[in-house]
């Protein structure tokens, strides 16, 4: 049973209105369903690289039991990406903030690889924040809980994933390593020797697609997690939204710089456009903008910085080589 919200002025738990705190689950759960049988289509075509994608689709129309070779990629990011969103989740219980339950949200692409056969996941918020410790702890404890459960599933498959030599330019795929990637890599298989690389199986490429994730939620805009982090240290005041809105310019500059280097950042660029056409850029002000941040939550801030900085990839998908 979850604890009750409690009001970050007191002590005192808030009562719950049971008719506005109602939990929808059939629209969530539809989706999970549907996403985790595209994760387990993408994992098994990741499982057989040497056969054409529509090869594998069709032959799973006659032998269905092939799925299972792509369970342990959706499993893993599944429970990644669970991990981030229950998160937040939890903790806006525990603030009484009502937010919906984990909508996952399934790609019908699979046939198009790289793809994780998911586009992530997201909390829908129905209610205003109360104060900035709300804010702060709900948005960095999705990317925190993420993180926390990539790790040891990026360790696991390190143990096992093959060194071999580096394929030559436009032979093969290269995928950006994150700082807790090389740190990890280093550790279980040492320094490398030249001209070597790490190759990794489904369960790893699921620990890296969700350091992706992690990485690009935590940018400081708009309403992604990174931007609720920012307003949390920031506020409202005029000096605090200026920190803000420079901050979203300085992010659409560098995503514009990097997309010379991987135009996929031009895509996730003009996607945040358009969710601020709708949402607009400007954070919505909690109900108490003037209680201060707790020191706890402020060091909670500055780890989600650490993930951010662990995870970060500048060019995370390349055909040319490192």
């Amino acid at each position: 049973m979850p604890p009750s919200p409690k009001d970050a002025r007191s002590d005192t738990p808030l009562p719950i209105d049971a008719g506005q705190q109602r939990t929808h689950w059939r629209r969530p759960a539809v989706l999970f369903v549907c996403t985790f049988l595209t994760t387990l289509v993408s994992g098994t075509i990741m499982e057989h690289p040497a056969v054409p994608p529509l090869v594998v689709l069709f032959t799973l129309l006659s032998v269905p039991s092939l799925l299972l070779d792509g369970l342990p990629f959706s499993l893993s990011v599944l429970g990644i990406l669970m991990a981030h969103e229950m998160g937040h989740y939890l903790y806006a219980r525990w603030y009484g903030v009502h937010t919906s339950l984990p909508h996952f949200i399934p790609s019908p692409l699979v046939f198009i690889t790289p793809n994780p056969g998911t586009f992530g996941a997201v909390i829908v918020t129905k209610a205003p924040y109360p104060n900035r410790q709300a804010l702060m702890d709900i948005g960095a404890a999705g990317p925190i809980a993420g993180f926390i459960v990539a790790v040891p599933i990026m360790a696991y498959s390190l143990v096992g994933a093959r060194v071999d030599l580096i394929p030559g330019e436009g032979e093969g795929l290269f995928l950006g390593e994150p700082l807790v990637f090389q740190a990890l890599a280093y550790l279980i298989h040492g320094p490398l020797p030249e001209n070597y690389t790490i190759y990794l199986d489904s369960v790893g490429l699921a620990a890296w697609f969700g350091c992706l994730v992690t990485m690009l939620n935590l940018l400081p805009v708009g309403q992604l997690d990174g931007g609720h982090i920012l307003y949390a240290f920031t506020g409202g005041a005029v000096r605090g939204r200026r920190l803000q809105r420079n901050f979203t310019i300085a992010s659409f500059l560098a995503l514009a710089v990097l997309g010379m280097y991987s135009p996929g950042w031009w895509v996730f660029g003009a996607l945040l456009l358009l969710m601020g056409r709708f949402s607009g850029f400007r954070h919505p002000t909690p109900i108490d903008d003037a209680a201060p941040l707790p020191r706890h939550s402020k060091w909670l801030g500055w780890l989600a910085v650490l993930v951010f900085i662990q995870t970060c990839m500048p060019v995370p998908i390349s055909f040319t080589g490192p």
